[in-house]
């Protein structure tokens, strides 16, 4: 249940930070390139917490990161390839 939450808390952010983006007149550019070093950071602090308060082992977090990781980043592309410029 933790994943879908933070997957779904990726796609959230993703989605505000094109909306917000957009409006004060910031490239696609530099606001995918943003979020994808933001969500890496924050993905990379939820993995540790797993590890250090869960008890997870690292190659549970690093499977489970790379889908939390991937799945707003894919959603990311298919927007840049899908939308107009």
């Amino acid at each position: 249940m933790h994943t879908a939450i933070i997957t779904s808390f990726g796609l959230v952010l993703l989605a505000l930070m094109l909306f917000i983006g957009e409006k004060i007149g910031l490239g696609r550019q530099i606001l995918a390139y943003s979020f994808v070093v933001l969500w890496l950071a924050l993905t990379v602090i939820n993995g540790a917490v797993g590890m250090v308060h869960a008890g997870q082992s690292l190659s549970t977090e690093l499977a489970v990161g790379s889908v939390v990781f991937g799945v707003p980043v894919a959603a990311l592309v298919l927007f840049t390839v899908l939308s107009p410029a």
